[in-house]
């Protein structure tokens, strides 16, 4: 399946989930077909069109792709034929595509129809103490953002590498008992200069969607880091693209924008549709943004929606 039709399936489904349940909107799509990047839909009554714009990169290198390939097609042959994988940014897919698929279709396995899930994969941390004194641990990767969290819980000066986690899991709890158990580790390090290796998982995105026939792999090369500026830039084209391939007196248009990010949190979607000119927004009767498997509402949902 081509790229644009994956993101179209996607984003199709995130939409009419989505409307359904929060805003009780009667909305059916119909399949995607090839080389499209928009498929029809029907909702309250109208005729409408979904259309689909990723904020990422799809021309990815060579390595990426041969390796999105090899993935899916393994999932496929592990009957995990209706499911959607979310990498996180900068993450590497997999060398071992068949141990990988197995793991996957195993998480998958246990997910009802049209639920969102995780798949943790085993790496390894680095704690270093560099000091004695005071309270303190830099950390580098994944979980930088809780740095704070160490401070006057670690006896001494610390260096963290948590750089193989590009996504950390949604359950704060399972966080907190992280971070607890890193400093657990870090406290059993008497020497200035010491090291050791903990074991630790890095959490990806999973989900079923219904009538999905092939599995799909939503990645980009693990150099593809995005500034604001760029996203700003690959929403003006979205939109621009889209616009260009519908007819503007469809009663119903929705726009949905494909991005990949490592928490929710961490998107700049909102900010860039923010600044921009409202004229490129107008066509739109609703604009969401579609990453890590959920759905945020960024414009709309507008009448006739």
């Amino acid at each position: 399946m081509d790229p644009r039709r994956q993101l179209t399936w996607i984003g199709a489904h995130l939409a009419a989930e989505t409307l359904r349940r929060d805003h009780h909107i009667d909305i059916t799509y119909d399949p995607p077909t090839p080389d499209t990047a928009h498929t029809p839909c029907q909702a309250n009554g109208h005729d409408g069109v979904i259309a689909v714009a990723p904020l990422y990169p799809l021309e990815a290198d060579g390595d990426t792709l041969q390796r999105k390939a090899a993935l899916e097609e393994r999932l496929h042959a592990y009957g995990a034929r209706d499911l959607a994988l979310w990498t996180p940014p900068n993450a590497r897919l997999p060398e071992d595509t068949d141990a990988a698929a197995a793991r996957i279709a195993q998480a998958a396995a246990e997910l009802p129809e049209a639920a969102r899930g995780e798949v943790a994969f085993p790496i390894q941390l680095g704690i270093r103490k560099t000091g004695a004194d005071g309270s303190y641990m830099s950390v580098l990767g994944g979980l930088s953002q809780h740095w704070a969290r160490f401070t006057g819980q670690v006896m001494g000066e610390y260096q963290l590498d948590s750089s193989a986690i590009h996504r950390l899991p949604e359950d704060p709890e399972r966080i907190t008992q992280l971070i607890d158990f890193l400093v657990l580790v870090a406290n059993g390090l008497r020497k200035e200069g010491a090291t050791t290796s903990v074991n630790g998982e890095d959490i990806w995105r999973i989900q079923r969607i219904p009538n999905l026939e092939q599995p799909i792999v939503l990645a980009a090369a693990p150099d593809a880091i995005l500034d604001g500026r760029a996203v700003r830039r690959l929403i003006r084209r979205g939109l621009r693209e889209s616009a260009d391939q519908i007819n503007p007196d469809t009663p119903i248009r929705i726009q949905i924008l494909v991005a990949l990010v490592a928490q929710q949190d961490t998107e700049t979607a909102t900010i860039a549709l923010r600044g921009m000119d409202p004229t490129q927004v107008a066509p739109w009767h609703h604009i969401a943004l579609a990453a890590d498997a959920h759905l945020r509402p960024l414009l709309g949902p507008s009448p006739p929606l």
